[in-house]
């Protein structure tokens, strides 16, 4: 590599870095963003609402427990692709002629 690609590159790199913080600056200036709004106390503590969704979490895992071959084919199944993956990495490499 040249010198004038190093010093170009260089200079290159140091005016993105540079813009870039610009850019970032200002957006945290001019954009307004609600610090404590989610802090509040009178928002409810609660992630996931448990009325609206009618028993979706109790129907979603009896289905995972009575289709229990389902999940264990899919393990099996990453389990030989990882397997297949090492095998593939610590082949020797020998050239065919």
């Amino acid at each position: 590599m040249s010198d004038k690609m190093k010093q170009y590159g260089t200079l290159a790199t140091l005016i993105m870095i540079v813009a870039s913080l610009l850019v970032f600056s200002w957006l945290t200036v001019e954009v307004s963003f609600p610090t404590f709004e989610y802090v509040s106390e009178t928002l409810r503590r609660q992630l996931v609402p448990v009325e609206p969704y009618y028993g979706i979490a109790e129907l979603a895992s009896r289905f995972l427990w009575e289709n229990r071959a389902l999940d264990l084919i899919g393990q099996a199944f990453v389990i030989v692709t990882a397997v297949i993956c090492c095998l593939a990495l610590l082949k020797s490499e020998e050239e065919i002629h």
